[in-house]
């Protein structure tokens, strides 16, 4: 059903904003405690978000393509090199 699936998409799109938002949270918490709060959330709003796609690839809602080797050895070459 195709409400099923936007229901799905639209709880997939706030998995990953949550991420991005908590992951902030993280990087700016004042206190260990907080600071370990934050990290819990963001790892319950990464199962969350990864069982979403499951879910949602199972159905064949959200399809991905393989990678070619090529392409993973260029980007592994790229960021290998990078200064820190």
């Amino acid at each position: 059903m195709r409400k099923d699936e936007d229901l799905l998409n639209d709880c997939l799109v706030s998995e990953k904003q949550l991420c991005s938002t908590l992951s902030t949270a993280v990087t700016e918490a004042a206190t260990p405690n907080v600071r370990q709060e934050f990290e819990n959330a963001l790892n319950n709003s990464f199962c969350t978000q990864d069982n979403v796609y499951k879910e949602m690839a199972t159905k064949g809602w959200y399809k991905t393509e393989a990678a070619q080797q090529n392409k993973i050895s260029e980007a592994k070459t790229k960021f290998s090199n990078k200064p820190m």
